[in-house]
């Protein structure tokens, strides 16, 4: 069922975040309220530009925008350069499944998170910057399919059920290869120590 996959990792996430997550962690209420609104907001749309908007989709890109506002110059230079990235490839993978679908050999959703995903992890090496940019880049990059579609009189929800699940399961492939990095990084660290310690 579409939606099923975004709902559930969204459930998911706030009840971690509300009642496993340390009350004395910063990010708590951040994540427990930003998901709760998009799961609320996920339901509405509005139209904008003869388009019309998934407000959940609209309301995820503003809070990536304002945290990305908070970057340095250079990095937000760098940053919006690899969202643009993103934004093009989601367009044209959306274009070619939709111009030859065969090649499509497993779930369009599926395959675009694992694409995006590789995108992300070799464009950004922070974990926040790569979770608020795949958000701004996957929404561009619907809204641009939708423009194109547009032309050709197809109407298009951007921010469908269909693209949250992406999103969702994006976001779990990223948290998941960034926790491999950090596990690594923290052995890496540990095994350096112990042969310090040896050497003194």
């Amino acid at each position: 069922m579409t939606g099923f996959v975004f709902f559930g990792l969204a459930w998911v996430g706030w009840i971690y975040s509300t009642f496993i997550l340390e009350k004395t962690s910063p990010y708590r209420f951040p994540i427990a309220a930003s998901l709760l609104v998009t799961i609320i907001l996920s339901v509405f749309k509005i139209r904008f530009l003869e388009l019309d908007i998934s407000l959940a989709a609209l309301f995820l890109f503003s809070i990536s925008l304002f945290k990305f506002t908070k970057l340095p110059f250079w990095n937000l230079l760098y940053c919006t350069i690899g969202v643009f990235i993103v934004s093009i490839a989601t367009a044209v993978f959306n274009l070619m499944s939709l111009y030859d679908p065969v090649w499509i050999f497993i779930d369009q959703q599926i395959l675009l998170s694992f694409l995006v995903t590789c995108l992300t992890v070799l464009l950004f090496k922070e974990y926040k910057v790569r979770i608020f940019s795949t958000i701004i880049g996957l929404i561009q990059g619907d809204f641009l399919y939708a423009v194109i579609l547009k032309k050709f009189s197809i109407n298009f929800l951007i921010g469908r059920f269909a693209f949250l699940d992406g999103l969702a399961l994006t976001c779990v492939f990223i948290t998941i290869w960034s926790g491999f990095e950090y596990l690594q990084t923290t052995f890496e660290h540990k095994e350096f120590q112990q042969k310090k310690e040896k050497q003194l």
